[in-house]
């Protein structure tokens, strides 16, 4: 490989890795996608890796293209502290990566309370389900913040549990076939549709857990998806149901004709989620303390209904 690649080559392989698309990347560099996908043929050229691999899931970096990001990400640290015009105050984004309904939880809880000023430009990238991805991007801080089920221990990785939530079922407003106070036997006859990223979903006992299981296992599933906005309108249209945290329900059921049922006695489903971003990013104090009101704002909201 040779050892010099021009500065916006390496830029484009940060962007590449943090979006894991060519036409988001090309978006946010003004540039057209055909001239990511020539860059990206000069590269490869250059180093003599295929940098990145197209899957189903994105444009997914190899080992030579995570260590060229990084070369840029140290480069870019390096000029912001040594250079007044790149300084910490110059942040403009805040990159996260997370799943759709968070994503719409934030603009509901944050952008809509008056306390918060809209300090930063959120940047929603590609979701990694995948745990070592999901770390490796904090790692190499492609992204700023995760947020979803919590993460193994690492010593580069600050967490903070943001909410609580007790787990109910999303059905459509239409929807006939079950009764409003459910019995394990209904659950037993109705059709789901499962979001095919793992939910971190639990009990607080253990009956309860021998119950949930059996339950999640013997589920009729009607539908798999990656996606689970996707569920939920399919729900609404169908006799469909799914698993959804309480937390969620209200900004759905203003925008989906959609409803909550409540679980049976029997069952007692938990969902956790957790905030994660690299150590460093607290040397940004600004930043670290506008996202100290996020996480506030985001707990003012999960107790108010």
């Amino acid at each position: 490989m040779k050892n010099k690649i021009e500065f916006k080559f390496l830029k484009i392989i940060n962007i590449l890795v943090m979006t894991g698309s060519v036409t988001k990347t090309a978006q946010l560099l003004n540039l057209t996608p055909g001239a990511i996908s020539y860059s990206l043929k000069i590269l490869r050229g250059m180093t003599g890796e295929h940098l990145f691999i197209r899957t189903r899931h994105g444009m997914k970096p190899d080992t030579t293209a995570l260590e060229l990001s990084q070369r840029y990400e140290i480069f870019a640290a390096g000029n912001m502290v040594k250079d007044s015009k790149w300084n910490m105050e110059t942040r403009s984004e805040l990159r996260f990566m997370t799943f759709s309904l968070v994503e719409m939880l934030l603009a509901d809880s944050v952008f809509c309370l008056k306390n918060i000023e809209p300090l930063y430009r959120f940047v929603f990238l590609t979701y990694a389900p995948d745990i070592n991805d999901r770390m490796n991007h904090l790692i190499n801080r492609t992204i700023d913040i995760d947020i979803g089920g919590s993460l193994p221990p690492d010593r580069q990785i600050s967490r903070i549990k943001i909410f609580t939530s007790k787990v109910s079922l999303l059905a459509g407003v239409n929807n006939t076939s079950l009764p409003d106070l459910l019995t394990v036997d209904d659950l037993q006859k109705t059709r789901h549709a499962i979001w095919s990223v793992m939910m971190d979903y639990y009990s607080d006992n253990i009956l309860s857990t021998v119950k949930n299981n059996e339950y999640l296992q013997d589920r009729d599933v009607a539908i798999i998806s990656g996606s689970i906005v996707n569920m939920v309108a399919f729900c609404a249209s169908t006799q469909c149901v799914m698993l959804i945290p309480d937390i969620f329900i209200p900004m759905l059921i203003k925008r989906f004709p959609v409803k909550r049922l409540s679980l049976p006695d029997e069952l007692d489903i938990n969902y956790d989620c957790h905030m994660h971003f690299n150590t460093r990013f607290i040397d940004d104090n600004k930043a670290a303390l506008y996202l100290n009101d996020i996480v506030e704002g985001l707990k003012a909201y999960s107790h108010s209904f």
